[in-house]
């Protein structure tokens, strides 16, 4: 009976979820001790999609030799940005990007605090709504001082979110998100300020299982608690050599859903 419960205890162990994190500074390796993580509530983090909205045609679209990219369009309550999907038979292995951290600033009109805009690449969350995860940073402002807090995060959902603290973020510093998944429930996550010379590396193990079929480049209106944040202004934010790689060949922006707040 005591070898019996001992295999039980074992095996419930074995599937509690784990991660480990380790980082550098232009390439020499960061101590444990200085490594800074903390968990932040975030309930809710999917495309809430509305509805398909509409084509219109184009000049564009009807020259044959200019032709615009064709992406179907859906409205959502907190995330913009593209979405591509994969199939059960070819599923996502790792998704990239680059991109630059916004400038934020308090938007006119909106008296909800917090305001906040965060950025990030991810696998999942939108045709495969059980799971999602998630990494990138977020501007936020708690209060009317319009003080803005820039701060870098990973999340694998339904499991909260986690501020990396000891990872430091500046307005206009580059980014790379990278998520390479070494099976549904498994992963690393790397995420690098390339202008500071920072790289964090996560290395998660039973996570909620993943479809990979989502490939994500988001701008998002967060969600803190239960409730969505108000949306911060910010500058342009751009995401570069975007791209997704599946069992067999490689995914990006063409043809993905570009999802908008209307």
């Amino acid at each position: 009976a005591a070898l019996l419960l001992s295999a039980c205890l074992a095996s419930q162990a074995a599937a509690q979820f784990t991660f480990k994190v380790e980082a550098t500074f232009k390439g020499r390796p960061i101590p444990q001790s200085e490594i800074k993580l903390e968990r932040i509530d975030i309930k809710k983090n999917s495309p809430s999609t509305v509805k398909l909205l509409p084509e219109k045609a184009s000049k564009a679209e009807a020259d044959p030799i200019v032709r615009k990219r064709a992406n179907p369009t859906a409205a959502s309550a907190n995330w913009c940005g593209s979405v591509n999907h994969a199939t059960n038979a070819n599923q996502i292995k790792l998704i990239h990007a680059y991109y630059q951290h916004p400038t934020c600033t308090k938007r006119t009109g909106v008296t909800q605090y917090p305001q906040a805009v965060a950025a990030w690449a991810g696998i999942d969350g939108d045709s495969w709504p059980g799971a999602l995860l998630q990494s990138g940073t977020v501007c936020k402002i708690d209060n009317s001082t319009g003080i803005v807090r820039n701060e870098a995060w990973w999340q694998w959902l339904p499991n909260g979110a986690y501020t990396i603290s000891s990872l430091p973020v500046a307005a206009n510093d580059w980014f790379e998100v990278t998520i390479n998944t070494t099976s549904s429930t498994s992963a690393k996550v790397t995420l690098s300020n390339i202008s500071q010379g920072y790289a964090y590396t996560i290395t998660i193990n039973n996570g909620q299982a993943l479809g990979r079929l989502d490939a994500d480049w988001v701008v998002e209106r967060p969600y803190y608690g239960s409730g969505l944040s108000g949306f911060a202004s910010f500058t342009d934010i751009w995401f570069q050599d975007a791209y997704a790689t599946r069992v067999s060949g490689s995914l990006g922006i063409l043809g993905a859903t570009q999802l908008q707040i209307p």
